[in-house]
């Protein structure tokens, strides 16, 4: 009896110590942080405040030749070439297709947000949140220029209007500017997302139940027309 007591015990622990974690785990989040600041572009994923993706690399022995590298160091200056001409029309049809976009999210708004409560849930558990932008637009054109600045504007102001009405949405520092006596444009953009695991959870379950509900009632359609 004294060993099945002790069995039981242990048992017991076990099981509080399995709910402690099921709790922990169900009421953290996973963060994103994505940026695009002077021209690089970074992403990490935190969990706990760890950051898991993505993985460090190992640094690589020093093996090159003075060949290889001459090469690389050619390549590098030839992209930053490339990157500085940028192609006017190209951006003019990015921002024509960024404003289609806007008009599209902006006629589908209600239209989503009408759907199943589903979403709702799943919007929960969703935060975006230090949304920070630093975009100047330049030309020397004065009209090309503002043309531009209202595309953008209206792309940036409508993206994030449009997703607030599923998931939370904070600002930290939106600034765009229009410049004509500037050479080059700036697009800078950095923010963070949330992800609650327990509120993930529970949307799941909410749309797994709705998910048999629906398929139940369709399938006894099927059978009593048949």
């Amino acid at each position: 009896m004294m060993i099945i007591h002790i069995i039981l015990k242990i048992l017991g622990y076990l099981l509080l110590f399995l709910l402690l974690v099921i709790l922990i785990v169900c009421l953290s989040s996973i963060r994103a942080d994505i940026s695009f600041w002077n021209g690089k572009f970074e992403w990490c994923i935190r969990y706990f405040g760890f950051r898991i993706l993505p993985r460090k690399k190992k640094k690589a022995k020093k093996t090159e030749t003075s060949e290889s590298s001459t090469k690389k160091d050619k390549e590098k200056k030839s992209e930053e070439e490339t990157e500085k001409s940028v192609d006017l029309p190209m951006m003019d049809k990015l921002l024509k297709k960024m404003q289609k976009l806007a008009k599209t999210m902006d006629m589908a708004g209600s239209a989503v947000y009408a759907l199943p409560k589903t979403l709702q849930y799943f919007g929960k558990a969703l935060t975006w949140y230090h949304i920070e932008t630093d975009i100047l637009v330049a030309n020397e054109d004065a009209a090309v220029c503002a043309q531009q600045y209202g595309i953008i504007q209206t792309v940036l102001q409508t993206v994030i209007s449009q997703t607030g009405m599923l998931i939370h949405v904070k600002r930290k520092k939106i600034s765009i500017q229009c410049d004509f006596t500037e050479d080059n444009s700036r697009y800078d953009f950095r923010c963070s997302v949330k992800i609650h695991i327990g509120k993930t959870l529970i949307a799941g379950i909410v749309f797994l139940i709705g998910y048999l509900k629906d398929s139940h009632t369709a399938k006894t359609a099927i059978v009593k027309k048949l």
